[in-house]
């Protein structure tokens, strides 16, 4: 890869604006719901299935759950988006809103919880 191909590449990838909001792993079998926050959806629910497959993830009762009844047990997703403000395309924090969303979600989900 040529140096201009790649300095494109990677100014890219710096200003991207990765989907942010609440990320979900929904046991079928239980009910129960692991909520978390996040800036890059995507990331962190790869991150996470990564920790659950490997048997690292933090918290105990998401893995166990994961051990019992296995990924097809489980329906991962982002439960809310968490939309830039266009009004201010530079602003890099979004940790209020995020924390807003994420008790709004954890609160009107029936059985829901922390993923960390």
């Amino acid at each position: 890869m040529d140096k201009a191909k790649r300095k494109m590449l990677m100014m890219q990838y710096k200003f991207r604006k990765p989907e942010m909001g609440i990320i979900s792993f929904h046991c079928l079998p239980t009910g129960d719901y692991f909520l978390g926050p996040s800036v890059d959806t995507k990331a962190d629910i790869n991150s996470n299935s990564f920790q659950l497959d490997a048997y690292m993830h933090p918290n105990s009762e998401l893995q166990g759950l994961w051990k019992r009844y296995g990924k097809p047990a489980f329906e991962v997703g982002v439960a809310k988006v968490l939309p830039y403000d266009e009004k201010e395309p530079d602003r890099k924090d979004y940790a209020k809103e995020l924390d807003e969303l994420y008790r709004k979600c954890i609160k009107s989900v029936p059985h829901g919880r922390a993923i960390r």
